[in-house]
């Protein structure tokens, strides 16, 4: 980190906490941001003198003997953020200052650039100081040479957004969804708009189509809808197909106001409503049991609390979800209306601004630096604990981006003091952060010592338990392989047995390789079955029975003697692929396990996703057919229960129905088999649509043990997905088959490690 980039993150430091804090002293600034208070007092008089900061004379609380000291506020210069909406109706904008207070809002018929960028400019005038950022919300399918034309106008960078990312942005400030991660948020209006946010992050797609939530195929043979295909959501349960079906049984036109009113007596209303609204909770439902949101908000003219479209997408969910996921999952009406959006354009705009940039160097500094001012042990920390947090996430900063650098080029890099610096690389070295190494290129006069960051870990250890038995793959801190091993183990019905036997054999592995685990060996175990991403256990109404309500991470670790990460095995087939596989380089991907108990792993802008409650991926039960055959879960028509071996056995040769067998004669060209999993590629690719249309990857990797004989179940996948998804996904979207094979999981769960 530059000696200008630490400076500045001090100064947004700075701004968060006193914008946090409404007003505060030299001191209090001191303590919150962990600074010392000569630095403090530095930054205060420039950003004094720059007008971001204002003095105020102090009033005597009587919390403290003497002269009170005087406050430091928000001052005249410290700016704002604007706001604006295109929609069909025209053009909304608002500004608010630092702390989200609402200056200014006008609205204007006109939806041009003219109109835009007059209402745009009459709102930056209320903003006392540099407006930080201009956010302009557009819906998905206006045209966005609109945001070209403003930004050329203003001479500043434009940030946009979708309409319904705004909107989910604006009830998680402001309304309904304030304080969730895991959020779904629909409008229901003239189409079927779509925001995620997954983990705390605006999801917005490999090719920014995600949320093509109206463009879901529900009837093949449907209405022709806007977008090319047939029987697409929007042409059953949008506003204007909802009001054209309610047309009929009351011979003329019923608005929308007219219609939430008729279905509170009106039984042919409210049962229309009701079809629509379970229309759209089938697709919820998908979601719900892919993406895994803990809260799925609808909004729009039609959307009443306790109403009929509210309570249907409610009942859907219960029949079409896993039970954990249907529990786990709360249906709500939003709160903001049409303001939802418009909050959203500033609550993006303030998330832009210096001080929030503090307010999440704050979080991520330490969890003894936020604006609580508490250490985890819950007891004050003192200033200078706090400061020495600061300066040693400056020193690794640093030498993350240098790579390595002597201790002077270290003081000179960061600005900080040769002492501290001496004595923080010190503290470093003994907890294994950093350690000495060769300076290279010469230098003149004294050498001065040289450091670098440690290896993530002196030995990774991944370990993948499946249904054929426990692969285990180690590597060194770089990634690189070292031995692997393979033991398949019968099935039981005792889940923590398997656990142990299979730590058991990680052991025997490490001691016939002459491995001794030391403090930087670590451990990663891949699991069939979905993991609490807070609590580690496995869920308690798991369908494998055997892997349910217990710590699979406490188990292995208890005969390992050292700490497991464990994680869904094709959440980390999906990791695996990305860095070292046929999806690599890719930040949103999905990757598809296909066999009798398909799977599949979302990375989202990077990430694993896991859902709220470790259900993201669960594709093996989205419903295919409501009168189809049991499932393993105990419902009828799940996509699992269509690709088990007995859905095969028409082409068994009258022997009893076997995967591998069924495997082996695709692999040796019989074409019946080769034809029945280019079918089952078919019927997965068709199952998965509304999740692809809706999360937009970059990349499907196909893969699991159906994708070993060839390419018959990724061809199926790929034809499916081209013909049924959203043609704006479709149209960008790759198919490609998985690279690394049944190490996958082992290798995902090194590289969740890195």
């Amino acid at each position: 980190m530059s000696g200008r980039r630490v400076h500045q993150v001090r100064r947004d430091l700075l701004l968060a906490a006193v914008r946090e804090a409404g007003r505060s002293s030299r001191s209090d600034l001191a303590r919150r941001t962990g600074m010392a208070r000569m630095t403090v007092d530095h930054l205060v008089a420039e950003l004094l003198t720059a007008g971001l900061l204002a003095e105020e004379a102090a009033v005597p609380d009587g919390t403290r003997a003497g002269r009170p000291a005087r406050s430091i506020v928000l001052g005249p210069a410290a700016g704002g953020v604007v706001g604006a909406i295109v929609t069909s109706h025209g053009v909304r904008v608002a500004s608010a200052d630092l702390t989200g207070r609402i200056l200014a809002e006008h609205h204007g018929t006109g939806t041009d650039l003219d109109a835009l960028a007059l209402l745009v400019a009459e709102c930056g005038t209320g903003v006392s100081g540099p407006a930080w950022s201009v956010v302009l919300g557009l819906g998905t399918d206006r045209d966005h040479t609109l945001a070209t034309g403003l930004q050329q106008r203003l001479g500043r960078r434009v940030i946009v957004r979708t309409a319904a990312e705004l909107s989910l942005l604006g009830e998680v400030g402001y309304g309904a969804a304030s304080g969730h991660t895991d959020v779904c948020y629909l409008r229901v209006g003239a189409g079927i708009t779509c925001g995620l946010l997954l983990g705390g992050v605006l999801h917005h797609g490999a090719h920014a189509a995600a949320g093509r939530f109206g463009h879901v195929q529900m009837d093949e043979i449907g209405s022709l809808c806007r977008c090319g295909n047939r029987g697409c959501l929007d042409t059953i349960a949008s506003v204007p197909a909802i009001l054209a079906a309610l047309g009929t049984p009351h011979g003329e036109p019923v608005t929308a106001t007219r219609a939430v009113e008729l279905s509170r007596t009106d039984a042919a209303t409210e049962r229309i409503l009701a079809d629509a609204g379970r229309m759209i909770g089938r697709v919820v439902a998908d979601l719900a049991n892919t993406v895994n949101p803990a809260l799925v908000l609808l909004d729009g003219p039609l959307i009443e609390p306790g109403g009929p479209i509210i309570t249907a997408v409610g009942e859907s969910l219960q029949r079409y979800a896993q039970p954990e996921v249907a529990a786990g999952t709360e249906v709500r009406a939003g709160t903001l209306g049409d303001r939802a959006a418009l909050l959203g354009a500033l609550f993006a705009g303030l998330r832009a601004t210096p001080a929030a940039r503090g307010s999440r160097t704050l979080a991520r500094v330490s969890p003894t630096v936020t604006t609580a001012d508490l250490a985890p042990s819950g007891r004050v920390a003192s200033p200078g604990a706090r400061e020495r947090v600061v300066r040693r996430e400056i020193l690794v900063e640093s030498l993350r981006t240098l790579g390595q650098a002597t201790r002077s080029d270290l003081v000179k890099h960061t600005r900080l003091p040769r002492a501290a610096v001496a004595a923080l690389l010190d503290a470093l070295t003994r907890d294994g952060v950093v350690e000495p190494c060769a300076a290279t290129g010469p230098r003149a006069g004294r050498p001065s010592p040289c450091f670098r960051l440690v290896a993530p870990g002196e030995l990774l250890v991944g370990v993948a338990i499946g249904g054929d038995g426990v692969r285990v793959i180690a590597t060194d801190g770089a990634g690189e392989i070292r031995w692997s091993g393979f033991r398949s183990m019968p099935p039981a019905s005792d889940g923590r047995a398997i656990m142990r036997d299979a730590a058991g054999f990680v052991r025997e592995l490490l001691d016939g390789n002459g491995e001794r685990p030391g403090p930087g060996t670590r451990f990663g175990v891949s699991m069939p079955a979905p993991v609490h991403p807070h609590t580690g256990y496995l869920s308690s109404r798991s369908v494998l029975t055997m892997f349910a309500g217990f710590s699979p991470a406490e188990e292995i670790a208890a005969v390992l003697g050292h700490p497991v990460r464990v994680t869904n095995n094709a959440q980390l087939a999906a990791l695996a692929e990305s860095r070292r596989g046929a999806a690599r380089g890719a930040r949103d991907v999905l990757y598809l396990s296909c066999d009798q108990y398909c799977g599949a792993g979302l990375l989202a802008g990077g990430r694993m996703h896991s859902g709220a409650i470790g259900y993201a991926g669960e594709v093996g039960h989205l419903n295919v057919r409501e009168v189809g055959p049991l499932c393993l879960c105990g419902k009828r028509g799940c996509l699992s229960a269509f690709l088990s071996p007995g859905h095969f056995a028409a082409i068994s040769d009258g022997g009893p129905p076997d995967e591998d067998r069924l495997l082996a004669r695709a692999a040796a060209g019989d074409r019946p088999a080769q034809r029945a999993l280019l079918d089952a590629g078919r019927l997965i690719g068709r199952t998965v649509t509304s999740l692809v249309s809706v999360f937009d990857p970059a990349v499907v990797v196909v893969g699991g043990r159906f994708a070993e004989p060839g390419g018959f179940v990724v061809d199926g996948v790929r034809e499916s997905l081209q013909r049924h998804c959203a043609p704006a996904v479709a149209a960008a979207l790759t198919v490609v088959p998985a690279a690394l094979g049944r190490n996958a999981e082992a290798l995902g769960a090194i590289e969740s490690l890195r």
